[in-house]
């Protein structure tokens, strides 16, 4: 079993708990057979370099908003509630515009709850 460290994101005021996939195997495994997410829980993705990093739902259980940040955790980019999908033949990649350094990934249309769009800038706590 993988273990994971925890952070905060800030969105304004606004603190999420979320769980940092910081090595291969975490980031390979992302939030896969996990059964749900709290309101205020996600997991952020960090990678080594800016890029397009792609992101798929192959054995997700339920459907979640995919945020991608630059090196400055600028938001450069949002898929909205991304449907998880069970065929490897089927499952589409989901590709920023703009290269990012980091991918957040939250319950299902809680980017627009919490005011997360295009431009906005979070802030990490390790």
């Amino acid at each position: 079993m993988l273990k994971y460290k925890h952070a905060s994101i800030y969105v304004g005021s606004k603190a999420l708990d979320v769980l940092v996939a910081d090595s291969l195997p975490k980031l390979m495994l992302g939030l896969m057979h996990m059964n749900s997410l709290g309101k205020s829980d996600g997991m952020l993705f960090v990678f080594g370099k800016e890029a397009r990093h792609g992101i798929w739902m192959r054995n997700m259980l339920f459907p979640i908003d995919i945020i991608w940040l630059s090196k400055q955790l600028v938001v450069v980019d949002i898929i909205e509630n991304a449907k998880p999908c069970s065929s490897i033949f089927r499952c589409k990649t989901y590709l920023p515009g703009e290269k990012a350094m980091y991918v957040l990934e939250l319950r299902a249309h809680m980017a627009k709850r919490l005011g997360i769009h295009k431009g906005v800038k979070l802030e990490l706590k390790l």
